[in-house]
């Protein structure tokens, strides 16, 4: 049997959805614009959160207004 894998548009929505609500929010909280590059790496570090599986909402938040990113080495 061979699996047939794509990507849920609906899930993919919530998630850009969310993103883009944090977001916002820390940018009218810090006075940035948000194609900033302060913006962008909140966004970068929005992203891996989410895929390292943490998807509340309140947890995100508190994780990019404490500053909290992952790094690559």
């Amino acid at each position: 049997m061979q699996w047939i894998s794509w990507q849920r548009p609906v899930l993919v929505f919530k998630i850009t959805d969310l993103i883009d609500r944090i977001l916002r929010n820390w940018c009218d909280e810090n006075g940035h614009q948000k194609e900033s590059v302060e913006a962008s790496r909140k966004a970068k570090s929005l992203l891996q959160w989410i895929e390292l599986g943490v998807t509340d909402e309140h947890e995100l938040t508190d994780l990019i207004r404490d500053d909290i990113v992952i790094t690559m080495k």
